[in-house]
């Protein structure tokens, strides 16, 4: 009786399905041209503009290449009617939804059935995967949750077991997905009865058991949270297929695991001498390497790098080790054999044209490592070209301000100031620079004009265009609000008036002992405040507020700083409320006429970055 029902149903929803969706050739091949005729239903039925969405789709493993593509069609009275051409390629049928152009989430997924366009061979049979492909799409790809379908798990088996029933072949294919569907469902005793369907068909199959089944075994133990019995199927691959890319990945893993550097070499010494062409030996090339770097074995590393083939070297990964090595001054004797080593390995690899402009700036990067790694060695002609040669013909937007103030450093050191200052003033006048590249030119220059005042006029002068135009960037997001006035007592038993200031740009900083954030940013407000230090018209306020401690914590704090200024106690937290501050640290910046121009929440952790945004706001409010 039950199986009369089951029957009938799918009857009446074909015959409901065959209504509202049809298409031409009944039964199309691969390349054909399928019109199709579209009802809408309820969902789409006042829509004047519907298009269709479709995935091709083919057997399980290929699924993950579906990609969701719009088919061209129009609205014709009561129904919707269109064409398209089927691929060329080996498919087994289209999934198709309808939906709304003007408001896309009204969407006909067929209550998450789709409307599926069955494909045949040149023999009128319904091709392989075109049953069980269906349920496929709401399996193994995202185009369901685009759509926001609630899965019909119970119809997806429906479709399995059609497919099998039609093609008992494609078993092996499709029964892991059957269980993880079953699973899914949370019937009773669903993990009891997954258990025992995964056993059975293990055992279905021990005279051609695969690598893919213990995997999909693997899988759907890990789906039901058995670990040890997961990690028992992985390991019957080796004796499945002992020397198939299953075993291989499975004993790369192994030996990706190891922590001990001494077995781990052995280990891999073992596994090339069995699988010399790999594809998993760079992997195990890098982890080693990493296992080296980690430890400190810098001479280690350079050893068993030196005895890989080039093309089984990672240079990303080796420019990043010189990079810590040189920036943290460890093992700098080996440290530019790896620079060199990672940009023969970038050098060596074959790479589009496209990318032509992706690989210089690579080789650039590369070459300032190794400049430096030769300079912390004091083997300056060396270090002064390789520097030269990173930066030949860089445009000055993209240049490194790191590696500029390097240059410079090691200019000096050989000597060769000048040979490199055109090329310094270059990046002053396009802001690439850091603050201490910055004041190492003031300090040289100041020697050569006759004092700092000369040399600090001679950096402002290559600076104009590129503040004005930050300036100018910075004005576009100014606010323009009233600044509430206040009168507030300073820790050291002054009074300060915002009323008194007028005139004078103004910036206030609120912050607490406790704020972690607050404490970090002090640096760049320090840098920021020292820059107008010599500007009566530019005061620096640092707001003490939502404290919630005795002023005792404040005096002790302020007593370890280096940073002396004006320090207004906003006691109840009045001033910080009145100015809107959510959160701390917050910086406001009011211009001479007493309004709110600026404001700032946070810290981004870059000092220099924060310093400039101050500075350039307030020079901005100043003009």
């Amino acid at each position: 009786m039950k199986s009369s029902l089951t029957l009938l149903f799918s009857l009446l929803t074909l015959s409901l399905f065959a209504q509202q969706f049809r298409y031409v050739p009944e039964r199309p091949v691969p390349g054909d041209v399928v019109s199709f005729t579209y009802t809408p239903g309820p969902t789409l039925g006042s829509e004047a503009q519907i298009e269709g969405r479709y995935v091709p789709y083919a057997g399980p493993s290929a699924m993950r290449l579906s990609q969701p593509t719009t088919a061209t069609a129009v609205r014709q009275g009561n129904t919707v009617t269109g064409e398209l051409t089927l691929p060329k390629k080996t498919i087994a049928g289209l999934a198709m939804t309808f939906r709304s152009k003007t408001n896309p989430t009204l969407i006909d997924h067929n209550n998450g059935h789709f409307f599926p366009i069955l494909l045949y061979d040149s023999t009128g049979t319904v091709r392989p995967h075109a049953v069980g492909g269906q349920a496929s799409v709401l399996v193994r790809t995202a185009f369901p949750y685009a759509l926001k379908i609630t899965p019909d798990w119970t119809w997806a088996i429906q479709k399995y077991e059609q497919e099998i029933q039609k093609y008992p072949a494609n078993r092996p294919q499709y029964w892991a997905d059957i269980i993880s569907v079953q699973i899914r469902q949370q019937k009773p005793n669903a993990k009891k009865t997954a258990l025992a369907n995964i056993d059975a068909y293990l055992k279905s199959r021990q005279t051609g058991l695969t690598p893919e089944d213990l995997n999909n075994a693997a899988r759907l133990y890990d789906q039901l949270i058995e670990p040890t019995l997961a990690q028992a199927a992985r390991d019957r691959i080796r004796t499945v297929d002992p020397t198939g890319d299953a075993a291989q990945k499975a004993r790369a893993g192994a030996i990706r695991a190891e922590a001990d550097l001494t077995k781990k070499l052995t280990s891999f010494t073992s596994f090339t001498q069995s699988f010399p062409t790999s594809a998993y030996r760079p992997m195990l090339v890098s982890s080693l390497a990493e296992g080296y770097f980690k430890a400190g074995q810098f001479r280690e590393l350079v050893t068993f790098l030196g005895q890989q083939p080039l093309k089984d070297t990672d240079p990303a990964l080796l420019h990043s080790f010189a990079q810590q090595m040189t920036d943290e001054e460890r093992g700098v004797p080996q440290a530019d054999w790896v620079a060199s080593r990672a940009m023969s390995a970038l050098q060596q690899r074959t790479q589009p044209k496209a990318d032509a402009a992706e690989r210089a700036a690579q080789i650039r990067a590369y070459q300032a490592t190794l400049a430096y790694a030769y300079a912390l060695q004091k083997r300056t002609p060396q270090a002064l070209a390789t520097f030269k040669q990173s930066v030949d013909g860089l445009e000055d937007d993209n240049t490194d301000p790191r590696t500029s103030e390097r240059l410079w450093q090691c200019a000096i050191q050989a000597t060769r100031a000048d040979s490199v200052l055109p090329y310094i003033e270059r990046v002053v006048k396009a802001g690439r620079v850091t603050p201490r590249l910055r004041s190492n030119l003031r300090d040289w220059q100041a020697k050569r004009m006759g004092g700092t005042a000369q040399a600090e006029a001679y950096l402002r002068k290559l600076e104009v265009n590129y503040r004005a135009d930050r300036r100018a960037d910075l004005a576009e997001t100014f606010v323009n609000e009233p600044a509430p006035g206040f009168t507030l007592t300073t820790l050291d038993g002054g009074k300060v008036s915002l009323a008194a200031l007028r005139g004078k740009v103004v910036v206030l900083d609120f912050w607490a002992t406790w704020c972690g954030p607050c404490i970090a940013s002090f640096p760049a407000m320090r840098q920021a405040r020292d820059y107008f230090k010599n500007d009566p018209n530019v005061l620096f306020l640092f707001v003490n507020t939502r404290e919630g401690g005795p002023l005792s914590r404040v005096q002790s704090f302020m007593a370890k700083q280096p940073y002396t200024g004006v320090v207004p106690l906003d006691m109840n937290q009045k001033v910080s409320d009145s100015y809107g501050v959510q959160g701390i640290p917050t910086k406001v910046i009011i211009d001479p006429k007493g309004r709110v121009r600026y404001r700032s929440l946070g810290y981004s952790g870059n000092a220099d970055a924060t310093a400039e945004e101050i500075t350039l706001v307030i020079e901005a409010l100043k003009e």
